[in-house]
C-alpha cells in the first residue's frame, strides 16, 4: 500500500510548486486596504503571487499552462481536509472539514454549517438570520455572524475560527457536545489474561513444587448505548481452585443526566459512606462525561520490591489483580475502577519467602465540585459479602453532592438496611484560593447486632489539600477520628452479626491518618513523603505506613532513594532503605543498579539491563542478576529474565527467576476476540473503551503509539484502551504489506461512550499505483501542470516535472484524457493496461504515449 493522494477527495501539495516560484519572477501586491470603520473584521489577506510561467511553453509552441490556480501561496483546493480546528485560538481536536469552491474567492473555503456551528457552541436561537439560513449551506451561516471569521494556514494544517465570545456558549475547556459520542458498533467480545505459575521450593529438607493460575475473563455484549457484562476470575492454587462470576451486569448511558443506570453487581459511591459491593439496581453519575476541568483522579498503587516478586491486589478479601514484577519500585495503574469499594490490599511476595503486605487507601481530595455540577449515586440492592453464617441484607442508599457559589460544595446522604440499620451524613467543602481546599463532614449510625442489642455513634472526618504553584509543594492531610465506639459502617455490622461483635471489639478502628507531600526540586528532581496510620480499638500498637523518597539526575543519569516503615499491630515493624541507578545506553536500552537493606531480610544487589528488540518496541526483553547477604539461608545469588511480545492478535510474556533454594517460571497471555457485523477479530487485551481500525484492503498497516497492533488481511486492527467521552486520535503508518491499496487520509478521530468498541472507517483506494511519464506522439514531454483526468471527467493527477504523474486505484484496462488548454491540439488521451503486470509487487514507472 501506497499513501499517495488521491485527486479527488485529497489535498493536493503544491510545495513544489511554490518552491520553483523562488527561482521565477515573482511579483507581490499590496495588501488591499484595511476594512472601513465599522465594516466585519475580515481574515488576514496574504499578498497575492503572480507566477511569470512563460518558461513553461511547450517546445513546439504550445501555450501557456493555467497555473492560476497557484497563483499565491498557501494556495486551497477544493476537498476534504484533516485539520487541527481551533476556536478563537483553543485548540478544539483534529477534523475532517470539507473546503469547497465560493464565487468570488480564490481559495475554496471551509464548508461551515448551521449544524456545525452549533456543534461548536454558537447561540444559534439568539440569531434570528441563522434560523434562516439552510442547514446545508457552507457559506451563509458564518456571514450572519457579525466580526466573524476564518482563516486556514495549510503549511501547518490549522484551520482557525474566529467567533465573538457573546455568541458562544459558556462551555468548560474541553468540552465535548454529547452530540459526538459513539455508543460504537453491535459487538460481542471477550477480553482475557492469563497467568500461568510454576514454583518450587528446596529449603531444608523439603523439595516442595506449586502450581498456580490466574485467569480474568472480561465478557461483553454492546447494543447501542446498553452494555451487557459478565467478568469472572479464576484462582487455582494446587490444593483448591475457584471460579468468581461476581460481576455481572447491564447499564446503559443516561446522557441528559450524565449518569448511568445499572442492573445488576456494583460498588456504591465511596465518596461519603465506605464503600461497598452490592447487587441491585444502581443510578450514578459518570464524572468521566465532564470536562477534563471538571473531572476527578483515579488512585495508583506504588510499592518497592527487594527481588523478583508476585504481587496481588485484593479488594474486600477478592483477588481483583496479580502481576509479577521485578526488584525495585513498580507502579500498578492499569486497576479496573471499582471506585468506592474500600481500601485496597496488597501483598507483594518475594520469590526468596519474604512477603509483605500494605494497604492501599482509597483517600481523595477534599469534597468539592463546580459551582452547579451535580454528582449523585442511588443504589438498592443486596448487600454482597464473604462472611458465612450471616445473611446478605436489603438496602437503599443515596448520596448527592452540589456545587455552590463561592467556592462552597454541599454534601450528604442517608442509608438504611435490613436488621436495623440506619445512617446519615452531612458535609461542606469549601475552597479557600490561597489558602488550599477543605473538607468536614460527619456520619451518624445506629446498628443492631444478633442479640438485638443496639449500637450508635458518629465519626467524624476532615481533609485538607493545597498547592504552593511557585514553590512546586502538593500537601494533603486527611484524618478521620471515630469519636464513638458504637460507630458501625454497613460493613462494620455485617461483620458483628457473622462474628458476634469480636470484630468491632478487636479491629474497629478509632483514628485514622494519613499524610502526603509532594516537592519539585529544580526541574529534574522530586521529593516526596507519604505516611498512612490507623489506631485500632484494644489492638496493641497502631498500623503504620511511611515512606520517603527522592528522585534526581545527573546528567542522563537517573537516581532514586526510598526509605519506609512498616508495621501492622501485631508484626515486628520493618524498615528498608533502596537505591536505584537508571543509566540509558543509546537511545532504546537502560541498564539499572539497585540495592535494598532491611532490618529483618538483609541486603539484595543486582544489575539489570532492559529495552526493545525491535524498532516498533513489540519485542522487550529484561534481565536481572543480583546477591543478598544478611539473610541467613536465603543468602546467595538470584537471578531473572523475562521477554515480552505484543502482536496483533495478543501478548506474551514469559519470565523465569531463581534463588538459592528456589526458582519460578512463569507465562502470561492477555488477549481478545471482537465479533461484529464484519466477523471475527483477534486483538490485544481491550481495556474499558477500544477502537476497531476499518480500512479495507489495507494489510499490514501499523497504528502508531500502539506497539504491535497491525491491520489483519482485511485491513482491520482492535486498538485498546481508548478513552471515554474524549477525543481520540487514531493514526495509521503510511506502509502496508499491500500495493494494492491506498490510504485517502491516515488520522482520525472518534470520540466513544464508556464501554463502546468504535470503527474509525478509514477510505482506501483499491488498484495498483504507477508512477507515469506522459509523452506526446513526438516524443516530448507533457507539460508541467496538465491535468489528467478519469472516464468519469474525476480528476486524477497533475503532471510534474518532465512529465510524471502519480495514479492510484489502477484495475485492469483504464483510459485516461489530459487536458492543458481548451483547443483540441492541447489534448490527449492514454491507456494503461495492467494485465502484464499482474502478481508484480513493484510496478515502477512507465512510460506512456499520450495522443489525440
Amino acid at each position: 500500500m501506497h499513501n499517495a493522494p488521491s485527486f479527488p477527495r485529497a489535498r493536493l501539495s503544491v510545495t513544489l510548486l511554490l518552491l520553483l516560484s523562488a527561482s521565477l519572477g515573482v511579483r507581490a501586491q499590496e495588501p488591499a486596504p484595511a476594512a472601513a470603520s465599522g465594516q466585519p473584521a475580515a481574515a488576514p489577506q496574504q499578498p497575492e503571487v503572480r507566477f511569470d510561467n512563460s518558461f513553461l511553453h511547450h517546445i513546439d509552441g504550445q501555450p501557456q499552462v493555467d497555473l492560476s490556480v497557484f497563483a499565491q501561496s498557501n494556495r486551497v483546493l477544493p476537498g476534504m481536509h484533516t485539520v487541527l480546528l481551533r476556536l478563537n485560538e483553543q485548540t478544539i481536536g483534529m477534523r475532517d472539514i470539507d473546503f469547497v469552491p465560493e464565487e468570488g474567492k480564490v481559495d475554496a473555503q471551509p464548508c461551515l454549517t448551521v449544524p456545525f456551528l452549533k456543534e461548536l457552541g454558537v447561540k444559534v436561537e439568539a440569531f434570528p438570520a441563522l434560523l434562516s439560513v439552510d442547514e446545508k449551506d457552507c457559506a451563509a451561516a458564518l456571514k450572519v455572524l457579525p466580526d466573524a471569521f476564518t482563516r486556514y494556514d495549510q503549511s501547518k494544517n490549522i484551520l482557525n475560527i474566529s467567533i465573538p465570545q457573546a455568541a458562544l456558549d459558556n462551555r468548560a475547556r474541553g468540552y465535548i457536545p454529547p452530540d459526538m459520542w459513539d455508543d460504537g458498533a453491535t459487538t460481542f467480545w471477550t477480553s482475557y489474561r492469563a497467568s500461568f505459575n510454576r514454583s518450587r521450593y528446596t529449603g531444608g529438607d523439603s523439595n516442595q513444587h506449586n502450581n498456580t493460575t490466574f485467569i480474568s475473563l472480561r465478557n461483553g455484549l454492546n447494543v447501542g448505548a446498553w452494555r451487557l457484562r459478565a467478568n469472572g476470575t479464576y484462582y487455582d492454587s494446587g490444593s483448591r481452585s475457584k471460579w468468581d462470576w461476581d460481576d455481572r451486569y447491564i447499564e446503559r448511558t443516561i446522557n441528559p443526566w450524565r449518569g448511568v443506570l445499572r442492573l445488576g453487581d456494583s460498588y456504591t459511591s465511596g465518596d461519603i459512606f465506605m464503600g461497598f459491593r452490592f447487587r441491585g439496581l444502581q443510578l450514578r453519575s459518570d464524572e468521566g462525561m465532564l470536562p477534563d476541568s471538571q473531572r476527578g483522579y483515579a488512585p495508583v498503587i506504588r510499592g518497592i520490591a527487594s527481588g523478583y516478586a508476585k504481587v496481588t491486589v485484593r479488594q474486600q478479601g477478592n483477588v481483583i489483580y496479580s502481576t509479577f514484577v521485578p526488584a525495585g519500585p513498580f507502579v500498578i495503574d492499569d486497576l479496573y475502577s471499582t471506585p468506592g469499594a474500600g481500601d485496597l490490599e496488597v501483598e507483594v511476595e518475594e520469590m526468596g519467602g519474604r512477603t509483605t503486605r500494605f494497604l492501599q487507601p482509597f483517600a481523595s481530595l477534599p469534597m468539592l465540585m463546580r459551582e452547579g455540577i451535580w454528582k449523585y449515586n442511588f443504589a438498592v440492592g443486596e448487600h454482597r459479602h464473604n462472611y458465612s453464617g450471616v445473611s446478605k441484607p436489603w438496602l437503599g442508599q443515596a448520596t448527592a453532592a452540589y456545587g455552590l457559589p463561592w467556592g462552597l460544595t454541599a454534601y450528604g446522604g442517608g442509608m438504611v438496611a435490613q436488621h436495623n440499620y440506619q445512617s446519615a451524613a452531612i458535609g461542606l467543602g469549601w475552597n479557600l484560593e490561597y489558602l488550599g481546599a477543605i473538607s468536614a463532614d460527619i456520619i451518624g449510625s445506629r446498628a443492631e447486632d444478633k442479640r438485638g442489642k443496639k449500637k450508635t455513634g458518629h465519626a467524624a472526618h476532615i481533609q485538607y489539600a493545597k498547592s504552593f504553584p511557585g514553590s512546586g509543594t502538593d500537601f494533603t492531610l486527611a484524618g478521620y477520628r471515630y469519636s464513638s465506639e458504637g460507630f458501625r459502617s454497613l460493613d462494620d455490622a455485617v461483620r458483628d452479626r457473622a462474628y458476634d461483635n469480636r470484630y468491632a471489639y478487636e479491629y474497629g478502628r478509632q483514628h485514622e491518618y494519613q499524610l502526603s507531600l509532594s516537592q519539585r526540586l529544580g526541574n529534574r528532581a522530586s521529593l516526596s513523603f507519604n505516611y498512612f496510620g490507623i489506631a485500632y480499638r484494644n489492638a496493641p500498637r497502631n498500623a503504620t505506613y511511611a515512606n520517603l523518597g527522592f528522585s534526581s539526575f545527573v546528567g542522563n543519569v537517573g537516581y532514586s532513594l526510598n526509605y519506609s516503615i512498616n508495621r501492622s499491630p501485631w508484626s515486628q515493624k520493618d524498615r528498608s532503605f533502596m537505591l536505584t541507578l537508571s543509566i540509558p545506553l543509546g537511545a532504546r536500552q537502560t541498564a539499572s543498579y539497585s540495592m535494598n537493606t532491611t532490618n529483618n531480610y538483609g541486603t539484595t544487589n543486582d544489575v539489570s539491563l532492559s529495552g526493545p528488540l525491535t524498532d516498533d518496541y513489540a519485542l522487550t526483553y529484561s534481565v536481572q542478576t543480583g546477591i543478598t547477604s544478611g539473610n541467613g539461608d536465603n543468602n546467595g545469588n538470584y537471578g531473572y529474565g523475562s521477554l515480552g511480545y505484543q502482536s496483533p492478535i495478543g501478548t506474551l510474556n514469559v519470565s523465569h527467576g531463581y534463588a538459592r533454594h528456589s526458582s519460578n517460571t512463569n507465562i502470561d497471555v492477555s488477549g481478545a476476540i471482537v465479533v461484529d457485523s464484519r466477523g471475527p477479530l483477534l486483538g490485544q487485551n481491550l481495556g474499558e473503551t477500544a477502537v476497531i481500525v476499518d480500512a479495507p484492503g489495507a494489510s499490514g498497516v501499523a497504528v502508531n503509539n500502539h506497539p504491535g497492533v497491525r491491520t489483519n488481511s482485511q485491513g482491520r486492527a482492535l486498538v485498546p484502551y481508548a478513552t471515554p467521552y474524549r477525543e481520540n486520535r487514531v493514526s495509521l503508518t503510511p506502509m502496508s504489506d499491500d500495493v494494492d491499496a491506498t490510504l485517502e487520509d491516515n488520522v482520525k478521530t472518534v470520540v466513544p461512550t464508556r464501554g463502546a468498541i468504535v470503527v474509525a472507517k478509514f477510505d482506501t483506494v483499491i488498484g495498483r499505483v504507477m508512477l507515469v511519464v506522459l509523452k506526446d506522439k513526438n516524443g516530448q514531454v507533457l507539460p508541467f501542470g496538465a491535468t489528467v483526468y478519469d472516464q468519469e471527467g474525476e480528476q486524477r493527477g497533475i503532471v510534474g516535472p518532465v512529465g510524471r504523474v502519480w495514479l492510484t486505484g489502477l484495475h485492469g484496462e483504464a483510459r485516461f484524457d489530459v487536458k492543458w488548454g481548451e483547443r483540441q491540439e492541447y489534448q490527449c488521451s492514454f491507456n494503461i493496461d495492467l494485465s502484464e503486470a499482474e502478481g508484480k509487487a513493484d510496478m515502477g514507472q512507465r512510460e506512456m504515449t499520450c495522443g489525440g
